[in-house]
């Protein structure tokens, strides 16, 4: 059996060479998982960074849904979740539910081997005394990939395939998020991963992703 499509629309046609950073910065919300204030806080403040710090009792997944850029302690962060890896347990956590979001583990401390193999998840490891260029350093990196759609996407792209999702549904997903995005409806990805014949578990996954990164990338006016 053949599938006709249309000329199948490239990923880089909704790529960006670079972003607007003042405009990504006014955008973006930075959640800060930590047991103690988060101690770059009000410098980054002044580089006009927004930072919202959630404390250390996050109980569900769901309480960072709408942060792009995650920043996570890793001692004293998320015992709900029952890890004696605390916060590097979480911080794998939410790479599982959300692999778009960049994240940021943090630590003061010398951890064990199982901890530093958890922090693997995260994007960037750094230590509690970093200079504020390091944290600018990094959080700008971030940004450069959560608000650049095509940057966004494969990050989840990799992810669906380290599922091994086959390549003929990703590549319709990622037609389909090309779509979304020029259209401005989040609708039009998760339809699609509705539509497709693959796990249940895959298609929350499409459909979480295309409700917070799909409208966020929409609703921030990117000019595509």
């Amino acid at each position: 059996m053949f599938h006709t499509f249309g000329t199948p629309e490239p990923l880089r046609s909704i790529g960006q060479e670079s972003i607007d950073m003042a405009e990504a910065k006014r955008q973006v919300e930075i959640a800060v998982l930590d047991d103690n204030p988060f101690a770059p806080k009000e410098a980054l403040l002044h580089h006009k960074f927004r930072i919202t710090e959630l404390g250390p009792d996050i109980r569900s997944l769901d309480q960072v849904a709408t942060f792009p850029i995650i920043v996570c302690d890793v001692a004293g962060v998320g015992r709900a979740f029952g890890s004696s890896l605390e916060g590097a347990h979480l911080v794998n956590e939410i790479r599982k539910a959300y692999p778009d979001k960049f994240l940021i583990g943090y630590t003061g401390q010398t951890h064990s081997v199982a901890t530093t193999n958890a922090l693997t998840a995260a994007d960037r490891r750094m230590a509690k005394d970093e200079s504020i260029e390091a944290w600018i350093k990094n959080l700008e990196a971030g940004m450069s990939e959560v608000m650049n759609p095509r940057n966004r996407w494969v990050r989840m792209r990799r992810a669906l395939l380290e599922r091994g999702i086959e390549l003929f549904d990703v590549f319709k997903l990622e037609q389909a998020f090309i779509k979304a995005v020029r259209q401005g409806k989040p609708d039009v990805l998760a339809n699609e991963a509705r539509n497709l014949g693959i796990a249940q578990e895959i298609k929350d996954l499409v459909i979480k992703f295309s409700a917070t990164a799909v409208a966020a990338l929409i609703g921030a006016s990117l000019g595509i």
